[in-house]
């Protein structure tokens, strides 16, 4: 596996060694597991170096998520596992307050001309796995390999590499490369605190400093809550969902009690529907007025990152992304019916 689509691990280490004990340095990270650990890594980091975090924020993508972040005070800026390249005119006005250092694993956008401090990993090489692997020139990692093996497990990788697998495999030996790996002391860990984040939704915090200090105990409760919505909602998709046969389309709309839509995607698409296209709609929980969509092919034939991009060309306040095998967008929603029909000429 080539890990590295632009920047080095050279280029972190120089980084870090620039900073100042004097610098307040921030942190945005991604709302998902990959997020939550890719933060716990670099926090460690740089306390490592007793450098000075003045917050860390966990952010979703959308229309203007970072208008916030603009009027925050910061001397260095770290995004983890949060594409900010696809914010050209907010990152470089980021850039113009501080110092900005990006690790992703999320597609490069080409339109980015100015490519410093932008490290971009390997799809499946998650952002807490690189993170991980950094941060062993300044901690005892071996502490914490219990959650980069749930981050990998969570962010449907741990079969895309060997390298993901035998990490898995050292800490693990009983895992199995297969789906049981699901029910496994990493699988388990990795759906717990996913669910948790789900719940307590938007405070993320929450869920970050219980995992920062191993309590996950107090998690299961409100994962099992979150578990069970996942299970009515799936079995509703699986009765009411659009098929599309000519274009190997799922469509679906849901607006469930909590923000389960992708990972009900990803379950729907993984257990049942590997070489099919899933798209699941919701109402955005901000803004009745727009609408969320998450996107699956799990087997590769179609890159919904590039689909979905495709078929919101054109619309107001609209952004799309993510992976070949697992996208998302937010677009206003007017353009429904106008975005599924393009979705059908796109499939057929």
């Amino acid at each position: 596996m080539g890990k590295y689509i632009l920047g080095s691990e050279q280029d972190f280490h120089n980084f870090i060694n620039s900073i100042s004990k004097k610098d307040k340095i921030g942190i945005v990270t991604h709302t998902d597991l990959d997020g939550i650990a890719s933060g716990i890594f670099l926090q460690k980091i740089l306390e490592s170096r007793d450098l000075h975090i003045i917050f860390i924020e966990f952010l979703a993508h959308g229309p203007s998520v970072l208008k916030d972040l603009l009027n925050k005070e910061f001397d260095v800026l770290f995004f983890t596992d949060w594409n900010v390249d696809n914010y050209l005119e907010d990152l470089k006005k980021l850039r113009k307050k501080g110092k900005i250092f990006v690790i992703d694993h999320h597609p490069f956008n080409e339109d980015l001309k100015d490519k410093s401090g932008i490290v971009k990993t390997n799809s499946i090489y998650c952002s807490s796995h690189c993170l991980f692997d950094l941060a062993k020139r300044y901690i005892d990692i071996n502490k914490w390999k219990w959650l980069v093996c749930s981050s990998i497990i969570a962010d449907y990788v741990w079969d895309k590499a060997d390298e993901n697998f035998d990490l898995i495999k050292s800490v693990y030996p009983e895992v199995k490369k297969d789906s049981s790996i699901w029910n496994s002391r990493p699988g388990e860990i990795s759906k717990i605190i996913g669910r948790a984040l789900i719940y307590y939704a938007p405070d993320f915090r929450k869920v970050y400093d219980l995992v920062l200090k191993k309590d996950l105990d107090k998690l299961k409760d409100a994962s099992k809550i979150v578990e069970q919505e996942i299970e009515k909602w799936l079995k509703k998709a699986r009765e009411e969902a659009e098929y599309f046969p000519e274009q190997k389309l799922h469509f679906y709309f849901m607006n469930p009690k909590y923000n389960i839509v992708s990972i009900t995607a990803s379950i729907y698409s993984d257990n049942e529907f590997k070489d099919d296209v899933i798209v699941f709609v919701h109402d955005s929980p901000s803004n009745p007025d727009f609408v969320k969509i998450s996107a699956r092919n799990q087997s590769g034939r179609i890159d919904v990152g590039k689909l979905l991009k495709k078929c919101i060309e054109g619309f107001e306040k609209a952004s799309a992304g993510g992976h070949a095998k697992a996208a998302a967008g937010v677009f206003p929603k007017k353009y429904l019916n106008e975005f599924k029909k393009r979705l059908l000429e796109e499939l057929k």
